[in-house]
């Protein structure tokens, strides 16, 4: 009747990031209006990663999440949650994503290449096509780094000493504050602080 519910045993996710950005045209499921219950036992993810035990309880209606609530474990006490709820007589919507694992949620995006360890906190106030996105990453390492980034490592001795060594560069914080829309992705600031060198940046994207 009103509600969906999926079991499995094992479920691969590793190409669903790249299967989402790729997707174009109508949403096949635009006339679902129901409560879905989410429960799969093994979930193999990106960068050779498994998410065990993930359970979802949400809602959607016509074709799309309103409300989630999600948890699964990637093991040694690391977790994903995802939580999402609408706001009452608005299209507005509140997603957080928070990971003890950053990789195998952003292994589908460049600029995140060569990124190693850390917490994920993601925070969106998505309205329609528009959204303000604020993403958290700490205490973390970047193994193989841009050259740009290699080379204003070399002003600063640790940052010299952290290449020599191939430790990669340290940061305690990263945080890129954002909004997007149809046609652009604006960087309000990315802002990186480490031991060895900081890094403060803005910009903006236009879609091709």
């Amino acid at each position: 009747k009103r509600k969906i519910i999926i079991k499995g045993n094992k479920f691969d996710a590793t190409n669903l990031a790249k299967i989402f950005n790729e997707s174009k045209g109508e949403n096949i499921f635009n006339k679902i209006d129901s409560e879905i219950e989410i429960e799969f036992k093994n979930i193999k993810v990106p960068m050779s990663e498994d998410l065990q035990n993930f359970k979802l309880i949400g809602e959607v209606q016509k074709g799309q999440f309103v409300k989630i609530t999600s948890k699964g474990e990637f093991g040694g006490n690391n977790f994903l949650d995802i939580s999402m709820k609408r706001e009452k007589n608005s299209n507005k919507k509140y997603l957080e994503i928070y990971s003890d694992l950053t990789r195998p949620l952003l292994t589908e995006y460049s600029f995140f290449n060569g990124l190693s360890g850390g917490k994920l906190l993601f925070n969106s106030i998505i309205d329609g096509p528009s959204s303000n996105s604020k993403l958290k990453i700490e205490n973390f390492k970047v193994i193989n780094a841009p050259g740009v980034i290699k080379l204003l490592s070399l002003a600063d001795l640790g940052g010299l000493v952290d290449l020599a060594e191939g430790e990669g560069l340290s940061f305690d914080l990263l945080s890129i504050d954002m909004e997007k829309n149809q046609n652009l992705l604006k960087l309000n600031e990315i802002l990186a602080l480490g031991p060895s060198m900081s890094v403060l940046m803005e910009g903006y994207q236009e879609a091709s």
